[in-house]
């Protein structure tokens, strides 16, 4: 939904920060320019910095607004495990991405650093230490790994890669003319024997499995 553009008088940081969002969308990240956002809701340049001393801090300003969208839980897993619930947070993490793709080396590089970001995540370890969560000198390293490997997944998935099952029939087979172990291992990907949903949940799984073995 197109943000619904204020008054001069009005111009505020969230609609900012909603338009900003809205001209990535559009084109990528090098061509992003605070002259082009002002373009965008006709007004210098000038007003912007008012709200946003230079790109970098409008930058911040994107990755702090993502993360506020991504780090809730929702209601209707209330009464879910932890680890469906971090499932779930995985899972809106990669669909937010995947909705705006060329945030992604914004978030990949910027890692949570302002008071409200840390207070969601307060909020949400909160919830899972009441439903078994213990938080030990490993639990920082399993949502690393967790957020790291959603990260990886959608960049694989942000440029579009060919897929095995678009290769020629025969590249395979004509490479490792006598290799059964090979085509058994790569059948599953040239059937699209899992969907790419399917696919992120069992590395999110496998994670969470290592992780409570390892405990």
């Amino acid at each position: 939904m197109k943000p619904v553009k204020p008054t001069k008088t009005t111009l505020s940081r969230s609609y900012i920060l909603q338009v900003a969002l809205e001209l990535l969308d559009q084109e990528d990240l090098q061509k992003f320019t605070m002259r082009k956002l002002g373009q965008e809701m006709s007004v210098s340049p000038m007003a912007v910095y008012r709200y946003f001393p230079n790109q970098e801090a409008l930058f911040d300003g994107l990755v702090e607004m993502l993360w506020q969208r991504v780090l809730v839980l929702d209601q209707d897993a209330a009464n879910a495990t932890w680890q469906d619930q971090v499932t779930g947070l995985m899972s809106r993490l990669r669909q937010t991405l995947l909705a705006h793709p060329n945030i992604l080396p914004l978030i990949s590089t910027r890692p949570l650093s302002t008071h409200s970001e840390f207070a969601l995540v307060e909020k949400i370890l909160t919830i899972w230490t009441t439903k078994g969560l213990a938080i030990q000198p490993t639990t920082v390293f399993l949502i690393n790994s967790l957020t790291a490997y959603t990260l990886g997944f959608v960049w694989t998935e942000a440029v579009n890669p060919q897929s095995m099952s678009e290769l020629e029939p025969n590249l395979l087979s004509a490479a490792h003319p006598q290799s059964d172990l090979l085509n058994q291992f790569m059948q599953p990907i040239r059937e699209q024997q899992f969907t790419s949903d399917e696919q992120f949940l069992m590395g999110i799984q496998a994670l969470l499995a290592g992780w409570k073995k390892e405990k």
